[in-house]
């Protein structure tokens, strides 16, 4: 025997809510999801960026190292170093201003 008709239709009302809501649910989860992924790539980037300071000041003091024995010719080589860097950074500022 068939069931009436207004109990399939609350049946289904009640089937319907719980998927609205369930679907609801899912899009609030994609939503902290999309925003999880944009916050953990930001943050990789400036890991990456970190890294990238990192390994250049890594090389930087590999190469000091390697140009002086003792600690203070070490500092003296750096100095020096950084001295050249800031020359050639004054010279290409002049350059791009011409």
């Amino acid at each position: 025997m068939a069931k009436p008709l207004i109990p399939l239709l609350q049946d289904l009302d009640d089937e319907i809510n719980k998927l609205t809501s369930v679907h609801q649910n899912l899009y609030a989860r994609i939503h902290n999801l999309e925003e999880e992924n944009r916050n953990l790539r930001l943050e990789l980037e400036n890991t990456r960026a970190l890294l990238r300071q990192s390994e250049i000041d890594a090389q930087f003091l590999t190469m000091s190292h390697r140009l002086a024995e003792s600690p203070d010719t070490i500092i003296s080589t750096r100095r020096r170093i950084a001295r050249l860097i800031r020359t050639v950074d004054k010279c290409i500022s002049m350059l791009k201003e011409e």
